[in-house]
Formats: C-alpha cells, sequence, structure tokens
C-alpha cells in the first residue's frame, strides 16, 4: 500500500522516547505531528489542529487513552476523525472498553514502528470509507480489493475471536521462552562449571580450544625449559605411613608448589607419584622460559625447606627434594579420547628428568642448555661432565641463586626491578 499523503496527526503518550520515536517515524512520512504528555493535553491539540487521525496510549494520567477517545466521538465536529490505541493491556475487555467508546484501530505493544505506520497508512487511506449497515463491506487487504457481505456482528466477533486466539498463543510462546530462556540459563551455568573444570586441568589456551571444538592439535616448540622434582627416599618412608598421612603430606607440599606457579610463566604438567613435572614455555611460546623456570625452581626449593623445619619440629617424616631442568626442542599437545592430558615429548623431557635423577637433596641441577641462558642472571657451580644412561656424559651445573645485582634479597631467592626488566625484555623477545 502507498502511504498517504502527509497529514496532522496528533499522538497521545506519557512516555517521551516511544513518542519521539513515533513522531520522528511520521514525520519522515511527511507527516505534521503534534504530541500531547496526555489525554488532556492531547485533547486540546486535537481541537486546534483538527487532526487527520489521533494515535493514543491508554494508561495515561489526568485523561486516560479511552477517555480521550470517548471525547473525541462525543464531539459532533470531531467524531469523523479516526483513533488509533496503542496499549499494553491484553484482555478482550479492554479492546471492548475502547471500541464501546469509539476507538477505530488497536495496536498492541510492543509494537514495530514499520507495523503501526502500516496501519496508519491503512486509516488515512480508508478514513472516508462508507460503512452502511446492510450492504457488503468494502476492504483493501494483500493488495486486493474484498467485498465481506457479513453483518457488523459477525465482523465484530470475528476479530474477537481472532485476537483472542492471538492472545492464548502469544501466552504459550511466552510460556515456552521462558523455558527456553532457564534451559539457556542453565547450558551456560553447565558449560561454565564445564570450562572451569578444564581450567584447573589443562592450561588455559588449552582448555578454550577443548571446550570451543573438543580438540587441541599438538604443536611443536623451538625451546622449552622443563622441570622435575622428586622426593628423596618416599618410597621408603611411605611404607611407614599410614595412606592418610602418606597423602596429606604429599598434597601440603604440592599445594604450595601449585601457588607459586601463580607468580611465574609456568605450566604444571602433572604429577606422577611423588615427582612433580612442569614447564615453562609452553603452550604459548616465550623468551623468558628458563628464567621463569629457574626462579619456579629456587621458589620449591625454599618451599621445601621451610616444610621440613616444619614437620621435623613436629615429628613428622621430612622429605628432601631433587630438581632438575632442561631446555631444548619438543611437541606438546593432547591426545587420545579418554582422560585427557597435555603432555609432552621428545628428548628434551628425557634429559630434563636425568637432570633430577642425576642431582642432589636440597639442589637444583641444570643441563649445559640450561646453563647458558641462566649464566647471565643467576650464580651457578660447574659439576663438570657426569655419566648419564643412554646419553654417555653430559655437563651439568647446581643452579645456586641470583647474582646480587638482580637479586631482592640477600639469599639471592627474590628477584629485583632490574630482574622483572629484564624478564620482561626476554619475554618480549618471542613473537
Amino acid at each position: 500500500m502507498m502511504p498517504a499523503p502527509g497529514r496532522t496527526i496528533v499522538i497521545a503518550e506519557d512516555s517521551r522516547v516511544p513518542a519521539m520515536i513515533l513522531t520522528k517515524a511520521l514525520e519522515s512520512r511527511g507527516h505534521t505531528v503534534h504530541w500531547g504528555a496526555n489525554g488532556a493535553l492531547a485533547l486540546a491539540l486535537v481541537r486546534e489542529h483538527r487532526p487527520a487521525l489521533v494515535i493514543s496510549d491508554i494508561e495515561m494520567p489526568e485523561m486516560d487513552g479511552h477517555a480521550l477517545c470517548r471525547a473525541v466521538k462525543s464531539d459532533p465536529e470531531l467524531r469523523p476523525t479516526p483513533v488509533l490505541m496503542l496499549t499494553s493491556l491484553s484482555a478482550t475487555s479492554d479492546i471492548l472498553d475502547g471500541l464501546r467508546e469509539g476507538a477505530d484501530a488497536y495496536v498492541t505493544k510492543p509494537y514495530e514502528p514499520d507495523h503501526v505506520l502500516d496501519r496508519i497508512d491503512h486509516l488515512l487511506a480508508h478514513d472516508s470509507a462508507a460503512d452502511r449497515p446492510g450492504e457488503p463491506l468494502e476492504l483493501d487487504y494483500g493488495g486486493e480489493r474484498l467485498r465481506l457481505d457479513v453483518s457488523r456482528r459477525q465482523l465484530l466477533n470475528l476479530l474477537l475471536s481472532t485476537y483472542e486466539n492471538i492472545l492464548q498463543q502469544n501466552s504459550k510462546l511466552a510460556e515456552m521462552h521462558r523455558d527456553l530462556a532457564d534451559a539457556n540459563r542453565q547450558v551456560e551455568e553447565s558449560l561454565r562449571k564445564t570450562r572451569e573444570l578444564l581450567y584447573k586441568v589443562f592450561p588455559a589456551r588449552i582448555a578454550d580450544e577443548l571446550a570451543d571444538t573438543g580438540q587441541s592439535e599438538p604443536r611443536h616448540f623451538d625451546a622449552v625449559t622443563v622441570l622435575f622434582t622428586d622426593f628423596v627416599g618416599f618410597t621408603k618412608t611411605a611404607e611407614t605411613l599410614s595412606p592418610r598421612q602418606l597423602i596429606a603430606d604429599l598434597d601440603r607440599y604440592f599445594l604450595r608448589f601449585d601457588q607459586l606457579l601463580g607468580g611465574c610463566s609456568m605450566e604444571k604438567l602433572k604429577t606422577i607419584g611423588d615427582a612433580y613435572m612442569a614447564a615453562a614455555g609452553v603452550p604459548e611460546p616465550i623468551g623468558s622460559h628458563a628464567v621463569d623456570a629457574a626462579m619456579f625452581a629456587i621458589g620449591i626449593r625454599e618451599a621445601v625447606g621451610m616444610i621440613g623445619r616444619e614437620q621435623q619440629a613436629a615429628g613428622l617424616p621430612v622429605f628432601p627434594i631433587r630438581i632438575g631442568l632442561h631446555t631444548g626442542p619438543l611437541v606438546a599437545g593432547v591426545i587420545g579420547e579418554r582422560r585427557f592430558l597435555y603432555d609432552l615429548w621428545g628428548d628434551t623431557v628425557n634429559t630434563a628428568s636425568r637432570m633430577e635423577s642425576k642431582g642432589e637433596p636440597g639442589r637444583i641441577n641444570v643441563s649445559a642448555a640450561t646453563h647458558e641462558l641462566l649464566a647471565p642472571f643467576f650464580e651457578c657451580t660447574p659439576r663438570g661432565r657426569i655419566e648419564v644412561k643412554g646419553k654417555g656424559e653430559v655437563e651439568m651445573f647446581f643452579l645456586e641463586r641470583l647474582k646480587p645485582e638482580f637479586s631482592g634479597d640477600a639469599a639471592g631467592t627474590t628477584g629485583n626491578a632490574a630482574l622483572r626488566d629484564a624478564r620482561e625484555a626476554l619475554a618480549a623477545g618471542v613473537a
């Protein structure tokens, strides 16, 4: 249907934003619009401007929409003016009340502005159509000219029945929408808990990949520093402890190790019995991997010493620890379908394990490859070349402490601003 030529329209609406939106939409079609913030103001505008159409909300202060419609239709000079009611009232009785007052059409809220404009165009295009009881009613609908040989009672009953059916359907749709919203919330909560669980098991990047795609492709890394720890004599001591005490002791140590991870760019891989495995440089490459792993190793050494002193004072078993570090290339990823585990593969992992087993209690044993990266920042003691099964003689070093110029304490166990700056420069060096 072609829009009706520009006409004068009065809007009665107590809500400013909807009134402004509707006004701009009507003005964009060439209509002149006057707005009253309640029925009384709108009636004064109707009497002043004699509009071609009145658009009225129902629930308004001072004079509601029904009273406004009644006032317009009771005035002989204004009676021909069509009144379009905008309502959020959903009962059929509300429609009947409006019809009794003389309303010509209804649009229920919330509405689409285009739908209101179409109804307005239809009213303005047919505002002078004859309505003679007993004669067929002519209507334009869907681009066709219709002649309906029905009584006014039949037509009203049909419209009211249609309206009631729509209300029932809307009620069912609203209930379905609520059920769907509840289901969505449950799904979102389940996904949140699943993702939180994945974050506890996997590095964040890998957890996101598994949550989003259900898989994580293994990747090659050129340089990763791998750390292994093992408690000396644990197996023999464990034979004298109850299972509960054994797990409690291990948990105390490993919980502290996990807490130290928060201050280092390290990823915990797994625990195997009393062994603890972590790495720096996965799942995202980082140039500071050796320094990060060294600081983590020093933190573990200090934590084990402190816990050991507390255990000894309480008359409980003490577990000295060996720590080993090695740097090199490897492959990391998740494989299999059950009990996923983010793991590392390659000779670098084997060598790191040998660094631990060839170390000494309370010491951090590092390979030559790792020492080369740590030498500018840490004091290390050469151990010479030591025989390693399957590898021959391998050069090793004991990592002692930070150099004084990078140390934040006398013992060389915490870094200062110089180390932080150097570490950030190293980290930024990897694309």
